[in-house]
C-alpha cells in the first residue's frame, strides 16, 4: 500500500511524495511513521484504504500536508490546523525560542497580535504560567480555531481571546508584545507555492497596504510605544527586507534599542525592540 500511495503522489509535482505518503498512511493507521516498515503484513481495511485514498487526492491537489493530516506539532503543543489560519512554521518556532531566551524577567502581561491558530499565545502561556495572556485576531474563524487549540492543550483558562484590529479597543499596557503579522506584497503572494496561495488565508499573509509590505509591522510598532511597559519587549516576525526601516522607525519612536535576528536559513526574519526604563 505504501509503494502504491507513493507512486500516486509521485505522478504529481510534489517535492517529496514518499515522505508525504508515509505521513498519510501513519496517520490513518494510527502508528508512528517510523513503524510503517514493521506493518508490511498488516491487512488494511476497506475504510482505512478509502481514508488513505481521500487524503492522497487532497495532497495531489496541493493542499498542504498539515491541513490533510489536520494537526501539527509546535513546541510542546499539539495544534489543530485547517484553512481558518496559517500553518505554524519552523521559523515561528524559532521566533518563540528567541523570545523566551531573551526575556530576563518573566512578563506579567503578554499580548499576541494576529494569533491565528494560537500557536504563539499558547506556547507563551506555557512558558510563563503566571502571566496574563491576551490573543487578538480580526478573523472570527481564526479565533474559533485558537479556542479549539486552547481546549485541546488544556489551556482554556489561561488565555483571553479577543476579536479586533491590533490594539483597537484594548486597554492597558504589556510587558511582552508579539506578532507575526501579514508582511507579503502582491508579487510575493503570487510567487508562493500552490500550497500557500491556494489554501492558506490570504489576509494572514498579505499586508493591508499594497504599496508597503511592512505597513502592518510599522503600524504595530508605532502603536506599541503607548502600550509597552518600561523595559518591555516588542517581538515581530518580519519579511526579509524590513529590518532597516523598522530600526529607523523604532529609534524615532523612542525605543531604547532594537535588534534583528536571522532564521535558520540565515535570513533576517525577526525584529525585537525594547522600551526604555
Amino acid at each position: 500500500m505504501l509503494a502504491t500511495s507513493s507512486r500516486r503522489l509521485s505522478e504529481s509535482t510534489l517535492q517529496d511524495p514518499t515522505l508525504d505518503a508515509e505521513w498519510i498512511m501513519a496517520h490513518v493507521l494510527q502508528v508512528s511513521r517510523l513503524r510503517l516498515g514493521f506493518l508490511s503484513d498488516r491487512e488494511i481495511s476497506s475504510s482505512e484504504s478509502k481514508a488513505i485514498s481521500t487524503m492522497l487526492d487532497r495532497r495531489i491537489s496541493r493542499e498542504p500536508l498539515q491541513y490533510v493530516l489536520g494537526s501539527v506539532t509546535f513546541a510542546n503543543l499539539d495544534l489543530k490546523v485547517d484553512s481558518r489560519a496559517l500553518i505554524p512554521r519552523p521559523e515561528t518556532e524559532q521566533f518563540l525560542e528567541i523570545i523566551t531566551e531573551s526575556i530576563k524577567e518573566p512578563p506579567s502581561r503578554i499580548i499576541d497580535l494576529g494569533t491565528g491558530s494560537g500557536a504563539l499565545a499558547l506556547s507563551l502561556a506555557q512558558s510563563f504560567p503566571k502571566a496574563e495572556v491576551l490573543a487578538v485576531d480580526r478573523c472570527e474563524s481564526a479565533l474559533s480555531l485558537a479556542q479549539e487549540n486552547m481546549e485541546r492543550n488544556g489551556l482554556t483558562n489561561r488565555i483571553q481571546l479577543l476579536q479586533g484590529d491590533w490594539f483597537a479597543d484594548l486597554e492597558g499596557t504589556f510587558d511582552l508584545i508579539v506578532s507575526n503579522p501579514p508582511y507579503l506584497d502582491e508579487t510575493e503572494w503570487f510567487a508562493c507555492e500552490p500550497e500557500i496561495r491556494d489554501f492558506e488565508p490570504r489576509q494572514a499573509l498579505v499586508a493591508d497596504s499594497p504599496s508597503d509590505s511592512s505597513g502592518d509591522l510599522k503600524q504595530i510598532l508605532v502603536a506599541a510605544t503607548s502600550r509597552i511597559r518600561p523595559r518591555g519587549t516588542l517581538a515581530l516576525e518580519t519579511g526579509e527586507g524590513h529590518h532597516k526601516a523598522l530600526s529607523e522607525l523604532a529609534n524615532s519612536q523612542g525605543f531604547a534599542r532594537c535588534r534583528g535576528f536571522s532564521d535558520l536559513r540565515g535570513l533576517p526574519r525577526f525584529f525585537f525592540a525594547w522600551a526604555p526604563d
